[in-house]
C-alpha cells in the first residue's frame, strides 16, 4: 500500500474509531496507510492509539516518609535551596530528574557506597 497523507478529518476521527473498539492496523487498511506509519503520525500530532486515550504521566514516586536523610543532609539541602531561591523539596526532585536524565549515577554515588547502604 502506498503512503498517503492523512486530512484533518481523518486525524479528527481517530480517537472516535478507537473508542468504537477499533485497533490501529484497522484504521491503517481503513486510511490506505501502514501502522507504523500511523502510530507515528498520530505520535506527531498527540493523537492516542491505546484505548481509552493517553496514559498519564508518572508525577510522583512513592517514597518513605521521611526520607532518610541524616540531619546534616537536610540543612545542606535546604541551605542550598535557600541559596537558589528555591525549596529544598523542590531542590531534590530536581537534582533527581536530571541524575536519572542524565543517567548520572555512577557519576553521583560510588559503587562501593551502595552495597554497604
Amino acid at each position: 500500500m502506498a503512503p498517503r497523507k492523512l486530512t484533518d478529518e481523518m486525524y479528527a476521527s481517530i480517537p472516535a474509531l478507537i473508542a468504537e473498539g477499533k485497533r490501529k492496523l484497522e484504521i491503517a487498511e481503513q486510511f490506505g496507510v501502514k501502522p507504523g506509519t500511523l502510530q507515528v503520525m498520530c505520535c506527531r500530532k498527540g493523537i492516542s492509539l491505546r484505548p481509552g486515550g493517553k496514559r498519564k504521566p508518572l508525577v510522583a514516586l512513592s517514597l518513605p516518609s521521611p526520607l532518610p536523610l541524616s540531619d546534616k543532609t537536610l540543612r545542606a539541602l535546604r541551605d542550598a535551596a535557600k541559596a537558589m531561591g528555591t525549596d529544598e523539596v523542590s531542590l531534590a526532585g530536581r537534582l533527581l530528574e536530571i541524575i536519572a536524565k542524565d543517567n548520572l549515577y555512577n557519576a553521583v554515588l560510588d559503587p562501593e557506597e551502595l552495597v554497604a547502604a
